[in-house]
């Protein structure tokens, strides 16, 4: 089985929405409004199928971030968002891409309730490029800056649209990676890459889409990949189904008939026999690689609008008796290796959900779809895979001339890396959570990097855990000052850190704290000669407590340490 994979990724700018300039605040209370969304044509007059199959439907949207008129579609977009543009020249030219000289927006139709409008803007930024990863090169397709969709609410058709416009930049690969470890190991690379910009870091601000066929066939798209370590497995399981499909014999329905009179319970139901096809649907206790097409046959039926199907390897089951399951085998005149599926739902719906059915039993091989990750490593069908048809131009924004834009190449998450002072570990936790730029402002105030080091990776998080205020960079040069001067010790930084942030008066050593060190050891020793002259150097471990309690955060216990040595030498 020959592998085509490749790798769309879109990742969150960080530089405030892409076609307005409004603050984002908080809203107590919810703008709530509704639209009413269906497919258009392109300028070529086509209707996408992927458009299509959404239908035509009614979306509610909660604003509680922005009550910009942009993005409840009210007025025309402004800009766009010059910042966004630069970040997405600056990423082009670290990968070696070629960008156009002028950019035209384009409007994507998106009609399933994730944009107010009912399509995208996207434009091409630039072409071509490649990264190095484990593996080896990957080819870059193109580079294209867009607006993110809205996030989905807590109900079916509600949205939000706090996320609504933040600029992505989408980057699409070529599909040369043929192995599924290698598709974890090009998106980590590329992400490293994109992190080399402003962008927004965290959960949701970077997805990650695989494109996937097997054997020269058609191609899949695999849509919300949790994480990065669950790629291999989601695109071996992705391999299996695209397998099994290709094996599988390539099925014919009968015409659907409504069989409402004999289900008294329910308003409509309507079935269809698929023939040839007894044990193809399964159910949950087929075994791990069954093709399981009841499922697939259900989410097709979802997008009508009824809640799912029930199917003949399943039944009697759901409320469905062995004696109504005995009769639509007759009425649809199934014989042994004849299967069935009954919808149930209004007419309109139903009827449209078995004609979808009856249109996915029919096609061979795999189809061209695009599909989301499940939690179990698996994929569920989406939508039928868009086309150019989606594409019309944007009238509201005029072209945008590139060749005279200068951007300044951002180094990579590997050279900012290696200009650190630490070890690898540190140098790359520094790295990854953006705080290199604050060490290099804060070393010029202290003389260990490793203090500092522990300070911005250990400390300031576990203040932070105890809710404590947020300390500035202000109050960490004022206690790496008084660590310089030996007023505390590197123990008691963040005690001090604690106290300034609290207002509180910071505890210091005296300036001569050192002579108190060793008047408090002369006086502990003269307590316990005994007890130092039986034990000798065996003593300064017992010993070590009392001094440390006496004088903790003030001074370091390297140093106390050390004079109890000089001390007991003396003694013994």
């Amino acid at each position: 089985m020959t592998l085509k994979a490749g790798l769309e990724v879109h990742q969150q700018l960080d530089c405030g929405k892409l076609f307005c300039k409004c603050d984002e605040f908080d809203i107590e209370d919810s703008l709530i409004f509704k639209r009413k969304l269906h497919a258009t044509s392109s300028e070529m007059g086509n209707i996408d199928v992927a458009a299509k199959s959404e239908g035509i439907r009614e979306f509610t949207y909660f604003n509680r971030g922005c009550n910009c008129l942009v993005y409840t579609d009210e007025e025309p977009p402004r800009g766009p968002n010059k910042e966004a543009v630069n970040i997405a020249l600056q990423f082009a030219k670290l990968v070696n891409s070629t960008i156009l000289e002028e950019v035209h927006f384009m409007r994507k139709v998106v009609v399933d309730g994730s944009n107010t409008s009912g399509f995208q803007r996207t434009a091409l930024i630039a072409t071509g490029g490649q990264i190095e990863y484990e593996g080896g090169i990957l080819e870059l397709d193109q580079i294209c800056l867009e607006e993110d969709s809205c996030r989905h609410g807590e109900n079916k058709d509600e949205y939000l649209l706090d996320r609504l416009g933040i600029p992505l930049l989408e980057v699409t690969t070529k599909p040369q990676l043929n192995e599924p470890k290698q598709v974890q190991q090009a998106a980590k690379a590329l992400g490293r890459l994109l992190r080399a910009c402003n962008v927004k870091r965290g959960l949701g601000t970077i997805r990650q889409d695989v494109n996937v066929s097997i054997n020269g066939g058609q191609r899949v798209e695999l849509k919300g990949f949790q994480d990065l370590s669950s790629m291999p497995q989601v695109v071996e399981n992705e391999m299996i189904r695209q397998a099994n499909l290709n094996n599988l014999v390539q099925g014919e329905t009968l015409e659907p008939v409504i069989v409402s009179e004999y289900f008294e319970k329910r308003k409509f139901a309507i079935a269809s026999k698929l023939i040839g096809w007894k044990g193809i649907l399964g159910t949950k206790k087929s075994e791990r690689n069954h093709v399981r097409m009841g499922r697939e046959l259900a989410d097709y039926a979802i997008k009508a609008g009824v809640k799912g199907l029930m199917h003949s390897d399943e039944l009697p089951a759901y409320g469905i008796s062995e004696k109504e399951t005995g009769k639509l085998h007759e009425i649809l005149d199934c014989e042994d290796n004849d299967a069935f599926v009954l919808i149930f739902g209004e007419e309109k719906m139903a009827k449209d959900a078995i004609t979808r059915v009856s249109e996915r039993v029919k096609m061979s091989g795999v189809p061209k779809e695009v599909r989301r990750v499940t939690p179990e490593n698996l994929t569920r069908y989406i939508r039928p895979m868009p086309g150019a048809s989606r594409m019309y131009p944007e009238t509201d924004i005029p072209p945008l001339k590139l060749n005279n834009v200068q951007v300044i190449i951002p180094k990579t998450l590997d050279e900012r890396e290696k200009l650190l002072p630490l070890n690898d570990e540190e140098s790359k936790q520094m790295v990854s959570r953006n705080l290199d730029k604050r060490f290099e402002s804060l070393m010029k105030h202290c003389k260990e990097p490793k203090i500092l080091s522990r300070i911005l990776l250990h400390i300031l998080p576990n203040i932070v855990s105890k809710e404590m205020p947020i300390i500035s960079d202000n109050e960490i040069i004022v206690v790496l000052d008084l660590v310089n001067e030996k007023r505390i010790s590197k123990e008691g930084i963040e005690d001090a850190l604690i106290q300034t942030a609290m207002g509180q008066e910071i505890q210091l050593g005296s300036e001569n704290i050192e002579e108190e060190v060793k008047e408090f050891i002369d006086h502990l020793i003269n307590e316990k000669s005994e007890f130092v002259k039986e034990r000798g150097m065996a003593a300064i471990g017992p010993l070590m407590g009392p001094v440390m309690s006496e004088f903790r955060g003030k001074v370091d216990g390297a140093e106390i340490n050390a004079l109890l040595i000089e001390r007991i030498k003396k003694e013994i």
